[in-house]
Protein backbone atom coordinates (compact mmCIF):
# COMPACT_ATOMS: atom_id res chain seq x y z
CA UNK A 1 0.00 0.00 0.00
CA UNK A 2 2.95 2.29 -0.38
CA UNK A 3 1.19 4.39 -2.97
CA UNK A 4 0.89 8.12 -2.97
CA UNK A 5 -1.79 8.89 -0.36
CA UNK A 6 -3.16 11.81 -2.35
CA UNK A 7 -3.76 9.56 -5.35
CA UNK A 8 -5.69 7.06 -3.20
CA UNK A 9 -7.89 9.84 -1.81
CA UNK A 10 -8.45 11.31 -5.27
CA UNK A 11 -9.53 7.96 -6.72
CA UNK A 12 -11.85 7.26 -3.80
CA UNK A 13 -13.46 10.67 -4.21
CA UNK A 14 -13.55 10.30 -7.99
CA UNK A 15 -15.54 7.05 -7.74
CA UNK A 16 -17.92 8.71 -5.27
CA UNK A 17 -18.45 11.72 -7.53
CA UNK A 18 -18.92 9.70 -10.73
CA UNK A 19 -21.33 7.36 -8.94
CA UNK A 20 -23.27 10.29 -7.54
CA UNK A 21 -23.48 12.00 -10.94
CA UNK A 22 -24.73 8.81 -12.58
CA UNK A 23 -27.38 8.37 -9.89
CA UNK A 24 -28.42 12.00 -10.23
CA UNK A 25 -28.70 11.63 -14.01
CA UNK A 26 -30.82 8.53 -13.47
CA UNK A 27 -33.10 10.41 -11.06
CA UNK A 28 -33.47 13.19 -13.65
CA UNK A 29 -34.37 10.47 -16.19
CA UNK A 30 -31.38 11.28 -18.39
CA UNK A 31 -30.01 7.73 -18.12
CA UNK A 32 -31.56 4.27 -17.89
CA UNK A 33 -31.43 1.54 -15.22
CA UNK A 34 -28.07 0.23 -16.38
CA UNK A 35 -26.34 3.47 -15.41
CA UNK A 36 -28.14 3.51 -12.08
CA UNK A 37 -26.53 0.17 -11.27
CA UNK A 38 -23.11 1.39 -12.36
CA UNK A 39 -23.59 4.56 -10.29
CA UNK A 40 -24.52 2.58 -7.17
CA UNK A 41 -21.53 0.30 -7.64
CA UNK A 42 -19.12 3.22 -8.07
CA UNK A 43 -20.60 4.96 -5.05
CA UNK A 44 -20.07 1.87 -2.90
CA UNK A 45 -16.56 1.30 -4.26
CA UNK A 46 -15.58 4.91 -3.57
CA UNK A 47 -16.99 4.78 -0.06
CA UNK A 48 -15.26 1.49 0.73
CA UNK A 49 -11.94 2.72 -0.66
CA UNK A 50 -12.11 5.87 1.47
CA UNK A 51 -13.06 3.90 4.59
CA UNK A 52 -10.21 1.48 3.89
CA UNK A 53 -7.78 4.38 3.58
CA UNK A 54 -9.00 5.95 6.82
CA UNK A 55 -8.59 2.61 8.61
CA UNK A 56 -5.11 2.24 7.12
CA UNK A 57 -4.12 5.68 8.40
CA UNK A 58 -5.57 5.28 11.91
CA UNK A 59 -4.90 1.61 12.76
CA UNK A 60 -1.18 0.70 12.98
CA UNK A 61 -1.91 -3.03 13.27
CA UNK A 62 -4.03 -2.99 10.12
CA UNK A 63 -1.38 -0.89 8.35
CA UNK A 64 1.33 -3.42 9.21
CA UNK A 65 -0.87 -6.32 8.09
CA UNK A 66 -1.67 -4.64 4.76
CA UNK A 67 1.94 -3.63 4.13
CA UNK A 68 3.15 -7.15 4.87
CA UNK A 69 0.55 -8.70 2.56
CA UNK A 70 1.38 -6.17 -0.17
CA UNK A 71 5.11 -6.96 -0.03
CA UNK A 72 4.82 -10.74 0.43
CA UNK A 73 6.29 -12.67 -2.50
CA UNK A 74 3.93 -15.59 -1.90
CA UNK A 75 0.92 -13.31 -2.44
CA UNK A 76 2.45 -12.01 -5.69
CA UNK A 77 3.06 -15.58 -6.86
CA UNK A 78 -0.50 -16.64 -6.00
CA UNK A 79 -1.99 -13.57 -7.70
CA UNK A 80 -0.03 -14.29 -10.89
CA UNK A 81 -1.03 -17.95 -10.76
CA UNK A 82 -4.70 -17.00 -10.28
CA UNK A 83 -4.55 -14.70 -13.33
CA UNK A 84 -3.00 -17.50 -15.37
CA UNK A 85 -5.72 -19.96 -14.33
CA UNK A 86 -8.41 -17.37 -15.05
CA UNK A 87 -6.97 -16.77 -18.51
CA UNK A 88 -6.74 -20.48 -19.32
CA UNK A 89 -10.26 -21.05 -18.04
CA UNK A 90 -11.64 -18.13 -20.07
CA UNK A 91 -10.09 -19.37 -23.31
CA UNK A 92 -11.47 -22.86 -22.74
CA UNK A 93 -14.94 -21.57 -21.79
CA UNK A 94 -15.09 -19.22 -24.79
CA UNK A 95 -14.01 -22.01 -27.15
CA UNK A 96 -16.55 -24.37 -25.62
CA UNK A 97 -19.23 -21.67 -25.77
CA UNK A 98 -18.61 -21.14 -29.48
CA UNK A 99 -19.10 -24.87 -30.11
CA UNK A 100 -22.21 -25.08 -27.92
CA UNK A 101 -23.71 -21.92 -29.42
CA UNK A 102 -23.16 -23.32 -32.92
CA UNK A 103 -24.85 -26.60 -31.97
CA UNK A 104 -27.80 -24.75 -30.41
CA UNK A 105 -28.20 -22.61 -33.52
CA UNK A 106 -27.14 -19.25 -32.11
CA UNK A 107 -24.91 -18.64 -35.12
CA UNK A 108 -24.79 -14.87 -34.60
CA UNK A 109 -23.08 -15.33 -31.19
CA UNK A 110 -20.43 -17.81 -32.35
CA UNK A 111 -18.06 -15.12 -33.75
CA UNK A 112 -18.29 -13.22 -30.46
CA UNK A 113 -17.35 -16.22 -28.33
CA UNK A 114 -14.61 -17.46 -30.65
CA UNK A 115 -13.36 -13.91 -31.18
CA UNK A 116 -12.97 -13.47 -27.43
CA UNK A 117 -10.91 -16.65 -27.20
CA UNK A 118 -8.74 -15.58 -30.14
CA UNK A 119 -8.31 -12.05 -28.79
CA UNK A 120 -7.11 -13.35 -25.44
CA UNK A 121 -4.64 -15.70 -27.13
CA UNK A 122 -3.30 -12.84 -29.26
CA UNK A 123 -3.02 -10.65 -26.19
CA UNK A 124 -1.15 -13.43 -24.42
CA UNK A 125 1.30 -13.73 -27.33
CA UNK A 126 1.96 -9.99 -27.41
CA UNK A 127 2.45 -9.81 -23.65
CA UNK A 128 4.74 -12.85 -23.75
CA UNK A 129 6.92 -11.23 -26.43
CA UNK A 130 7.13 -7.98 -24.47
CA UNK A 131 8.06 -9.78 -21.26
CA UNK A 132 10.55 -11.96 -23.10
CA UNK A 133 12.42 -8.83 -24.22
CA UNK A 134 12.15 -7.18 -20.83
CA UNK A 135 13.38 -10.14 -18.76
Amino acid sequence: MKQNETVRWIFGLLWLIIGGVLLLCYQLELLDDFWQGIGCALLVVGLLRLLQHIRYKKNPEYREKVDTAYQDERNHFLANKAWAWAGYSFVLMAALASIVLRILGYVELVPLASGCACLLMILYGVCYRILLRKY
